[in-house]
């Protein structure tokens, strides 16, 4: 998705039969109607399970009950697809591909040319968090596209409230372009949330100031706005609370960046793995100065 014209032809959504793929599947269709967007939907059967549950001797066993399984999940996409396209009009293609699910989704994702992921995430917390981190993380870091994630208490389709957490390095300022092209798209109110994390006065003034040049860039383009200025350093709970707070319909982050801003790596994993709200997370385009530059 380049931010210019917010082009989206293709919508992959990874889909397993569950109440949140569902849910997540409500958001794409929202989407792609929007944008007059083709839907794939992709099954992955994830083979460790059942290399872990059948030993070797029955490993025949287990290549015939694995193709059950792929054709039992090819029919039901099947009926999925036919009903969506009946419903909506819109190109719906599926695929049922067996492998590790985030590589699968990502490998999917290049080969079809998608042009945003919109998939379920059921979150992690504690020491599985620290050890694997979630699914939807990993196709998040691993993307070739924007991801929005849905948790299943996101039952609020559109995006008329969207929350922009500012920090202070170049690809926030890009994000701010993106922020934008969805704003146009959805007639969103953007609400700018600045955090500081920093205890130097100077530092603090520079970043307000900055934060009222994100405002003055949305005015320019005519996108209703508000800004807050919070201090703290627990900054994924605070964006998370005023997104709560203010009844936001998508938090946009951005996932990877030169210098690791403050909302990278960390912020972005607890962001997409504990927000109810769901979360569009953009990669960077590095080296398009177009991109980062908004005044500031």
């Amino acid at each position: 998705m380049h931010s210019k014209n917010f082009q989206i032809k293709r919508i992959l959504i990874p889909y397993d039969f569950s109440e949140t793929a569902d849910l997540a599947l409500e958001h794409a269709v929202f989407m792609a109607k929007l944008h007059k967007a083709d839907i794939v939907l992709l099954h992955v059967i994830e083979t460790y399970s059942f290399t872990s549950a059948i030993s070797h001797a029955f490993s025949k066993s287990q290549s015939e009950f694995e193709s059950k399984i792929e054709s039992s999940a090819s029919e039901k996409l099947q009926q999925l697809a036919d009903k969506l396209h009946h419903d909506s009009g819109m190109g719906v293609q599926f695929r049922t591909e067996m492998g590790k699910i985030y590589k699968t989704i990502i490998s999917v994702a290049e080969e079809t040319d998608a042009d945003l992921i919109v998939m379920g995430t059921h979150g992690v917390s504690g020491f599985q968090e620290f050890l694997v981190g979630t699914n939807t993380y990993r196709v998040v870091v691993g993307a070739p596209c924007p991801v929005v994630s849905v948790q299943t208490h996101a039952r609020k389709i559109g995006f008329k409230n969207i929350v922009l957490p500012i920090d202070n390095s170049p690809a926030s300022r890009q994000k701010v372009k993106h922020a934008v092209e969805i704003a146009r798209h959805y007639n969103s109110i953007v609400h700018i949330l600045g955090i500081m994390t920093m205890s130097d006065t100077d530092m603090q003034r520079r970043f307000e100031l900055k934060v009222h040049q994100v405002a003055d860039y949305l005015a320019e383009h005519e996108i209703p706005y508000t800004t807050k200025v919070f201090k703290g350093d627990n900054t994924a709970q605070i964006t998370m609370d005023y997104a709560t707070q203010c009844s936001a319909d998508l938090i946009v982050i951005m996932t990877e960046q030169e210098g690791g801003g403050l909302f990278m790596g960390n912020f972005a994993q607890q962001i997409v793995n504990h927000s109810k709200i769901p979360v569009m997370s953009i990669r960077p385009d590095e080296g398009d100065p177009d991109k980062i530059s908004i005044g500031y």
